[in-house]
């Protein structure tokens, strides 16, 4: 993985070569979705792209061998969200979606990256001193898929209302 840096690879040769094949098809989409949408996926460091807009980083595309913590050395992918700010999120999904949503936020455990912590607002939940990665999503289903793309929409407007243009 040292000749990624490099290198830097097209996230979609990534996928194609470490994720399993029952993975693939939505991480590409998703990464269609990113691009799709005026965002472009960035190496970041090995297996890890950052997708930034106006600047921020909203989120992290992930995949297999990434860093030993996140044991994705199965053949799988994840979409790790950041934040640096507190937010308010109205995220157009079922309430099924949204409770699965809420289950996976994580709170801060006083590392340096968190202090101080965040405050997150979302479909009306507040969620207090939240991890600046508070949301890790492995392997979306389809359902999934599509709350995480609705949550990328909520969060970008949040930013381009903080954000100056």
């Amino acid at each position: 993985m040292p000749e990624q840096k490099t290198k830097k690879p097209k996230i979609e040769d990534v996928i194609l070569n470490l994720v399993k094949e029952e993975h693939q098809k939505a991480a590409l989409d998703f990464v269609g979705y990113i691009r799709a949408n005026k965002m472009t996926p960035a190496w970041a460091s090995a297996n890890s792209w950052k997708v930034s807009y106006k600047g921020q980083i909203l989120c992290y595309i992930r995949t297999a061998g990434t860093a030993p913590y996140h044991n994705l050395d199965d053949g799988s992918w994840h979409i790790n969200f950041a934040v640096y700010f507190d937010y308010v999120y109205d995220v157009s999904v079922s309430d099924k979606a949204i409770k699965i949503l809420w289950d996976k936020v994580k709170h801060c455990t006083n590392c340096y990256n968190c202090i101080p912590a965040n405050h997150l607002t979302i479909n009306g939940k507040e969620f207090d001193k939240v991890c600046h990665q508070w949301l890790i999503i492995k392997n979306p289903d389809a359902e999934m898929l599509d709350c995480v793309k609705k949550l990328v929409e909520a969060i970008r407007s949040s930013m381009s209302s903080i954000i100056k243009n």
